[in-house]
């Protein structure tokens, strides 16, 4: 006992002697410290660093005898402590010290050295600037790093200012929101460095730069060397980044020599077998390396030798020497008259434009080492003749002769013999070589590889196409093609007329339109996921559609068009300035275009779909190796060849317009897998409902509002509303009668189908829906095809006769194409779901036969005809249907607009809102908080409706007392949406437990095709995003396939096949979720909106919650909606994707707080992104376009 106490004194001794040490440390001021305190602080560590070692034996003893181990720990570790922190105090002034000894000492130095300094001046180093690119990243961090971050000469705000200075772009963003101080460079810097410095992502992209080498097509050194440069550069940055690159020598080998020209590939083959003569020996890749290089210096010094040849000129006053190396051999080009007189008044010689020299741009060895194109473009710029290259005046005024090559009008250093083919979406363009007319027989076609120019500002694809190449010797005009243009007038969002200029391409399957003219004409537009396919399979994603009135200058002609938008269609149409003087058009027609041979701006293709309405059946033929005059319906067009020496010195462009329009990929596939995807997109978009109506939806409210009348029963009477004279159809009943005869074979061996299509026929008949008649062939009239549909899952009608009014008659125009389809006149589904689930109580019912029963006028029933007959054995009959009928385009508007009429007659506001926005195409979806307001509503929409002879069935709710006992079913279900028998996944409500289910039918796999699963995918139904956590696992499938580029029926990998199969064995569990339809709690006192964001690398989106509190403040909160997207395939930052789901959860909120009748007293966002939150608070004005339109939507 005695000999602990002993020790615990001695422990008391070493920690007073600690004490003291940290008492000293207090006393020293860190500025003024001296030379001889420091070596005391010296000593003094020195006896202190000593000290822990004595205190650790004596407290080990006492530790060994101790009974209580918690208070010696504690003991130990409050020694440790403040023993460390002690020493590290001591430390830090020592360090102090020697950096302001090292900074006096520098600045010394820098004052003895001065006087040297200003006899050499250094160059400065510039800041590399870093816009966000990964390949980009570790070049700037060590440099930058290097000469500011660890430099102790520059202070923390400086360092923040070179930081800021040196970045941009998505590099910028990132510490925008961090606000300039001193104490944020850190900050600022930590931020950039985590987003950035993300290993995995750096070694990805600097392999996939590997592997994305831009392939050698012409031997030559500087290509060359330029891949030599990127294989070191991403090598070493893989090296440094940690990757075993030394183990990779034949994967490398591999990947570089598939980007070698022919001739070094073969250079390679036969140096790699001189290498070894062993077939086991691997060979490195620094002997591949060191071939590259000796392979580079080699073709670097047989060029420079050419080159020598090719440009040396003579300084000789008498003669000037240039050769020019064209196809076909090398040509004099000196002119010895002219040189003579240059070479008297050189003392008066302009400089030469190019590099400013003294000698004319002929003899400048820079402009000579250029291409022909790049010569040609210089010439431009400098607004110099391209014969003589004077500047003054223009080839076409110039007296010198022409091109030595071709005999035409310009410098034979500017002749090409190459063609350049390039594609601007939906066009093909390609230089072409001046020739003989298209008649002669020295002309031929070639398919050759292009070459895009560097200097091109539109995007363009790389393409081989099949170009026409004529004799070079010809001298001769040169043979162009005018392609069909037009003038037209378009009309914007405020009905303001807009000139564009249009090429009429039977070459295109649909209409298209450039970004630039759609903003100026600010139309509404459509989200869409489409594609166009040009020449050689090449695809351009389309995201928007809208639909514009279209009139031909004369306003003879009017229609309207469905246009997808793309940031450009082709270039100049056409290509060059065209001499007609030849041309002896008529005086007395009137041109659609008549600047057609002007170069000008395209900015509107009509297609197909609309051509063929269009032109007309005369033409006009100006002579052999003219053109031809077309007349249409805007004007007569001219197209085909023009042989002419026009007066453009550079030779003119090939266009290619032929473009496909295809909504997933460039194969064909079964419209109804089509039909049910755009379905399916269409659920996923949240666009807010406009009231804005296009021209043609004005003309279709003001011709129901003109022509609809109420017969004695209240039923409407309406006219079918025709945006064509009906005179355009041609013929229709053998194509009608066609498709009876092939019904009837069907019938014939189906009984029951047969059954029920007789039934349905003979009920249409006896109702008075359609009725015998004779046709009239002098008036117009059309005969509709018909055929049945199965509906396993309908509770009444298990048969529905639908009628084809898109079968085209003999003018190719089918009954369809002449109606206006009209607008959107009700709610869309999901606010018409989210009211449902606002109500207390619910009321589901639907109109009975919706469409029959409104009648057509008789004038239009000629328009409505059919032929049937209920046994083979009748004759044919003709019968005209009365009533609005499936299949014709106008039906849903005239139905749903009939609907919306009741409401807007009906005098009670109440009912007339319901009526107006709370039916879907014919289903009604109401409900009321109160059961006696529900009993109301019941009977006075009935009340309303029936007064137009609609009379309501098939009543639903989840109150008994709601429901008459007669039409009480509690086990009837309500399905939502389409009810198709073969829907995979559904959404249903049940009354009885007042919840939302989700009825899912087995899925048999039958293949392991993009169809098999897109057919699939396609038959999904989740309006409300309740399942949004599964489905955007069959999204990601979806854009897997899209990145396969597969074909439509080519077998699936094996990785993306296995990944479905966990995905659709997993369908079955979602039928026992049950979701409660009410999300609003009884009597609530306060109600709040929370809509939630986030986003990952692969998808992003938002939900959206309810919360409601009672006046006993019980809180409930329920799911409402969520919606959620893909990442799109270009990599995009996650502070972006935060930004997409930020937006989304705007727009969906925006759709809830319009949709609900309720009055919410908070809407909160929420979003764990700092960066998002920081650019909500800045200005859009100082954003970046991407983040600025996203910023200004919110």
């Amino acid at each position: 006992m005695t000999e602990q106490k002993e020790l615990i004194k001695k422990r008391s001794s070493i920690k007073g002697r600690l004490t003291v040490f940290a008492s000293h440390l207090k006393t020293i001021d860190e500025s003024t410290i001296t030379a001889t305190e420091v070596r005391e602080l010296q000593l003094r560590i020195g006896k202190i660093e000593a000290l822990y070692h004595l205190y650790d034996e004596v407290q080990l003893k006492i530790e060994c005898s101790s009974d209580n181990m918690d208070i010696q720990m504690a003991e130990r570790t409050e020694f440790e402590t403040q023993y460390y922190k002690t020493c590290a105090h001591a430390h830090e002034i020592l360090n102090t010290y020697q950096r302001l000894h090292e900074k006096i000492e520098n600045a010394s130095n820098a004052s003895h050295s001065r006087a040297n300094h200003r006899l050499v001046k250094l160059p400065t180093i510039q800041l590399p600037k870093f816009g966000g690119s990964y390949d980009r990243w570790l070049e700037f961090h060590d440099t930058f790093s290097s000469l500011i971050h660890n430099n102790d000469d520059i202070d923390e705000v400086n360092k923040f200012h070179y930081l800021r200075a040196s970045l941009e772009g998505s590099a910028a963003v990132v510490i925008q929101s961090v606000d300039f101080s001193a104490t944020n460079y850190l900050v600022a810097w930590k931020l950039l460095c985590e987003r950035f410095d993300n290993k995995r992502l750096l070694i990805q992209n600097h392999v996939a730069a590997l592997f994305n080498i831009d392939p050698i097509t012409k031997e030559s050194s500087v290509n060359l060397k330029r891949l030599i440069d990127q294989i070191n550069k991403n090598l070493r940055a893989l090296e440094s980044l940690g990757e075993p690159v030394t183990h990779w020598d034949t994967l490398l080998i591999h990947i570089v020599t598939q980007k070698l020209d022919a001739k070094t590939y073969r250079e390679w083959e036969e140096y790699k077998g001189n290498l070894g003569k062993g077939k086991d020996k691997t060979i490195k890749f620094d002997s591949f390396l060191e071939f590259l290089h000796n392979r580079a210096d080699l073709i670097e010094t047989i060029e420079m030798s050419q080159n020598a040849q090719k440009t040396g000129s003579s300084k000789c006053a008498t003669k000037i020497k240039t050769m020019v190396s064209v196809q076909g051999g090398s040509y004099n080009i000196n002119n010895p008259s002219t040189t003579t007189n240059n070479y008297k008044n050189h003392s008066s010689m302009k400089p030469c434009p190019n590099c400013n020299g003294e000698h004319y741009l002929n003899n400048c060895p820079n402009f000579l080492a250029l291409s022909s194109e790049a010569r040609y473009k210089l010439l431009s710029n400098y607004k110099i003749c391209f014969n003589c290259f004077r500047s003054g005046h223009y080839a076409n005024s110039c007296k010198k002769s022409g091109c030595k090559v071709c005999k035409r009008k310009y410098h034979t250093l500017i002749h090409v013999n190459e063609f350049s083919v390039r594609q601007s979406t939906a066009s093909v363009s390609a230089n072409c070589d001046n020739g003989n007319n298209a008649s002669e027989s020295s002309q031929s076609i070639k398919s050759q590889p292009s070459v895009v120019p560097s200097s091109s500002h539109n995007p363009s694809v790389v393409l081989s196409g099949t170009v026409m190449t004529t004799n070079e010797n010809s001298g001769q005009g040169q043979c162009d093609v005018l392609l069909s243009t037009a003038l037209v007038k378009l009309y914007d969002s405020n009905n303001r007329e807009v000139i564009a200029r249009a090429i009429l391409d039977s070459g295109s399957t649909s209409c298209l339109m450039t970004e630039d003219l759609y903003k100026q004409l600010n139309l509404p537009v459509n989200c869409i996921n489409k594609s166009v396919i040009g020449i050689n399979n090449i695809t351009s994603h389309i995201s928007q559609m809208c639909r514009v009135q279209v009139k031909s200058l004369n306003e003879n002609f009017s229609t309207y068009l469905s246009c997808f938008i793309l940031p450009s269609i082709t270039d100049n149409v056409p290509g060059c300035r065209i001499d007609v003087r030849s041309l002896k058009v008529p005086s007395d027609i009137c041109l659609a275009d008549p600047k057609y041979y002007l170069p000008s701006a395209i900015n509107l293709i009509i297609g197909a779909d609309v051509f063929w309405d269009i032109l007309g059946s005369q033409r006009i033929k100006l002579g052999n190796g003219k053109p031809i005059l077309y007349e249409t319906r805007l004007g007569w067009i001219v197209s085909g060849p023009v042989t002419s020496g026009h007066t453009s010195t550079w030779p003119c462009k090939i266009k290619c317009n032929v473009t496909q329009v295809d909504s997933m990929t460039s194969y064909n596939f079964n419209d109804d897998i089509q039909n049910q995807l755009m379905r399916f997109w269409q659920l996923e978009e949240v666009c807010p409902q406009s009231n804005h109506y296009f021209p043609e939806e004005k003309l279709c409210e003001e011709h129901f509002v003109k022509n609809t009348t109420r017969l004695a029963d209240g039923r409407f009477c309406v006219r079918i509303p025709l945006k064509q004279a009906p005179d355009v159809l041609g013929s229709s009943y053998q194509r009608a009668k066609h498709c009876l005869l092939s019904l009837e074979r069907r019938l014939k061996g189906d009984d029951s189908f047969s059954k029920m299509y007789k039934e349905f026929m003979r009920e249409y008949k006896n109702l008075g829906h359609m009725s015998e008649c004779k046709p009239n062939i002098e008036l117009p009239h059309y005969f509709i095809p018909h055929h049945g549909v199965l509906r396993e899952c309908s509770t009444t009608t298990k048969l529905r006769v639908v009628f084809n009014a898109s079968s085209p008659t003999s003018s190719r125009v089918s009954f369809n194409d002449i109606q206006m389809i009209g607008p959107t006149v009700q709610d869309d589904l999901l606010s018409i779901l989210l009211r449902f689930r606002q109500h207390k109580y619910v009321l589901v019912a639907d109109v009975e036969k919706m469409y029959r029963q409104i009648v057509v006028h008789e004038a239009d029933r000629p328009l409505q005809q059919i032929i049937w007959r209920e046994n083979e054995s009748d004759s044919l009959k003709s019968y005209a249907l009365n009533r609005v009928s499936y299949g014709t385009a106008s039906a849903p508007y005239l139905a749903s607009r009939c609907l919306k009429q009741i409401g807007i007659e009906c005098k009670d506001p109440t009912i007339a809102d319901i009526i107006i926005h709370d039916f879907y195409v014919d289903d009604l979806l109401t409900g009321s908080d109160f059961i006696s307001e529900a009993l109301r509503i019941r009977e006075q929409v009935s009340a309303e409706l029936a007064s137009a002879c609609m009379p309501l069935r098939k009543w639903k709710s989840n109150e008994p007392q709601l429901l008459s006992q007669a039409s009480h079913q509690p086990s009837l279900e309500l399905k939502l949406g389409d009810a198709e028998p073969n829907k995979t996944l559904g959404l249903g409500w049940d009354s009885e437990s007042d919840q939302f289910h989700f009825p899912v039918n087995p899925v048999i796999v039958k293949g392991k095709t993009k169809r098999d699963i897109l057919s699939v995918i396609a038959q999904i139904f989740d309006p409300l995003g309740i399942l949004s956590p599964f489905i955007i696992s069959m999204k990601l499938i979806l854009q897997r396939l899209w990145l396969q580029r597969l074909s439509w029926d080519e077998e699936l990998p094996s990785e993306i096949y296995q990944a479905w199969i966990e995905t659709v064995h997993s369908l079955p569990h979602l039928s026992s979720l049950r979701i409660p339809r009410h999300v609003i709690c009884d009597s609530h006192s306060q109600l709040e909106l929370h809509i939630f964001t986030d986003a990952s690398e692969r998808a992003y989106g938002a939900c959206v919650y309810v919360r409601s509190i009672d006046y006993d403040d019980a809180v409930s909160v329920q799911l409402l909606t969520a919606k959620s997207r893909v990442a799109p395939i270009k990599p995009t930052t996650i502070p972006r994707l935060e930004l997409c789901g930020a937006l989304i959860g705007a727009r969906i909120s925006e759709k809830c707080v319009t949709a609900l009748r309720a009055k919410f007293n908070r809407v909160i966002f929420w979003s764990d992104s700092t960066i998002v939150l920081g650019w909500l608070k800045m200005l859009p004005s100082k954003l970046q376009p991407f983040v600025r339109n996203r910023i200004a939507e919110i």
